[in-house]
């Protein structure tokens, strides 16, 4: 896998761990989660304070000559943009692994389905009861402190406390639970960041 360098901290790392940026058709700089749109990219770290530092020091007119000069305001609404669409890949996961059968809600399914491949427990979980369910269930891995609205999105629900994987019995399954931690960390640095409002 291609490594890439942080356009703010010159740290070197695989490509699928950093945020890519291009310049779109029309000129307007945009984050390519997918890693496929053509063009030269700028690469970061997945931090909001590294993005707002590259408009301020002119870095995307350094690296892929992304010239427009955005006001305090847009260099908000843009940061907030980037999270809104970082929360929405990590939703998407979710509702794919859950369409195949892999992901499940609720502490009765958890435990009827252990031991699990992994565990995520919301912000708002009890803190006896999630460690409780995570010694019940024995999972590779967990990922705490993820709001639990966003959980329930993946569920069509207005909350969800508890989301495991189930270990999938199908070998040829070619879902890979590394994207759902994965889209997770990419995140995690923007859940606090301010809702970019409709229409930015």
């Amino acid at each position: 896998m291609a490594k890439r360098t942080c356009i703010i901290t010159g740290e070197t790392d695989h490509s699928s761990n950093l945020l890519r940026f291009v310049i779109s058709p029309d000129g307007s700089l945009v984050v390519d989660l997918s890693e496929k749109l053509p063009g030269r990219g700028a690469y970061l770290i997945s931090k909001p304070e590294y993005l707002k530092e590259s408009f301020k020091k002119n870095k995307f007119a350094e690296q892929i000559d992304f010239q427009k000069k955005l006001s305090l305001d847009e260099v908000d609404a843009f940061t907030a943009l980037v999270g809104n669409l970082l929360q929405r890949r990590f939703v998407e996961q979710l509702s794919l692994a859950r369409m195949r059968g892999i992901v499940i809600a609720g502490a009765g399914k958890l435990k009827e389905n252990r031991p699990l491949m992994g565990l995520l427990i919301s912000n708002d979980a009890s803190v006896r009861e999630a460690r409780k369910l995570e010694s019940l269930t024995d999972p590779d891995w967990v990922i705490r402190d993820i709001p639990a609205k966003t959980l329930g999105e993946a569920f069509g629900r207005n909350s969800v406390a508890y989301v495991g994987l189930r270990r999938s019995k199908n070998v040829k399954s070619k879902f890979d639970a590394r994207s759902i931690q994965h889209s997770f960390q990419k995140w995690k640095p923007f859940i606090h960041v301010i809702p970019c409002q409709e229409g930015t």
